[in-house]
């Protein structure tokens, strides 16, 4: 299919339809489709119109207004091949979307929304990936995770040792789709943290907020403190976050923990590591996993 016969495929789409594959919480009266909590947002066939902002169009439209994304990402979202094949033998297909880049620049707090509840992050993180509720919770209650308003993304909030928010890791909450980036003008060497922050032992190191909760899930399941230890996420493989955090946040006794993912990639970055660093230790999931929110699933807990 060309890009002119994708565009004209996703302008089509019957919005409504897309929207409750993907898990939004729609209801219906008469002729017209709602959002919960969007009253004023209407939905019919492959149209919608917003009359608290007077606002509408075409699902590509829709997706680049309510999910914040640029036109060609709405419209490659709406015309994936979902695999139906394999959606018959191992359920709804993740694929990923990431965020633009981050621009240079500082930091804007007051650009992201905080949602009136979080219904949909308390779900995805808890129903979805096994997350102890108390750890979601927890972190709600500390302001360092929130659902934002617009889009209904789960915001992990990354701070600097003064305490300042310097950016955002973003996790998308859709179960059919799912993106994560980090928010634009996120300040470079920095990731969303929990745990000690003056003077850590350990400072442990992983791919995802996810699977940094999820560790926290497993460690708590097996009694296991994490006394005297800071857990970053990287949002990917990223050495400045380690050099940056570990020097602003450690001391010459603090002692790294890479906990990144089984695959080829998690492998390439903790050689490349060592070489740097011998000193470092290696704490990966078990063997049989791709990672750690793969292992609380799997309902197996291996704490080395």
């Amino acid at each position: 299919m060309n890009w002119d016969d994708r565009v004209r495929k996703a302008r089509q789409t019957d919005l409504a339809l897309w929207l409750l594959q993907n898990n939004e919480p729609l209801k219906r009266i008469g002729r017209w489709w709602y959002i919960e909590g969007y009253d004023s947002l209407r939905i019919q066939g492959n149209m919608w119109y917003r009359y608290s902002r007077k606002r509408g169009g075409n699902p590509i439209d829709f997706l680049v207004d309510y999910y914040g994304l640029s036109a060609k990402e709405a419209i490659e979202m709406l015309t994936q091949d979902y695999g139906q094949t394999e959606k018959k033998n191992c359920g709804v297909e993740e694929r990923k979307k990431f965020l633009r880049p981050v621009p240079s620049g500082g930091f804007d707090p007051g650009a992201i929304t905080p949602a009136p509840d979080h219904r949909r992050v308390i779900a995805y993180l808890v129903i979805t990936r096994g997350i102890s509720a108390d750890v979601v919770m927890s972190e709600i209650q500390e302001a360092r995770l929130f659902q934002e308003s617009r889009t209904g993304n789960a915001v992990f909030v990354m701070t600097s040792e003064a305490g300042d928010i310097v950016g955002a890791e973003v996790l998308g909450t859709l179960s059919n789709f799912r993106f994560k980036g980090i928010k634009a003008g996120s300040v470079n060497g920095y990731g969303y943290t929990v745990g000690q922050i003056k003077n850590p032992r350990y400072i442990l190191y992983f791919e995802s907020a996810v699977d940094l909760l999820s560790f926290i899930t497993i460690a708590r399941s097996r009694a296991k403190p994490l006394t005297a230890c800071l857990l970053v996420s990287m949002a990917g493989l990223k050495l400045d976050v380690i050099r940056n955090t570990f020097q602003v946040f450690g001391n010459s006794a603090a002692i790294p923990v890479i906990c990144v993912d089984n695959d080829r990639a998690g492998s390439d970055f903790t050689n490349r590591y060592l070489n740097l660093y011998p000193a470092a230790i290696i704490n990966k999931p078990d063997k049989k996993f791709k990672d750690w929110n793969d292992q609380l699933r799997g309902n197996i807990i291996c704490f080395v």
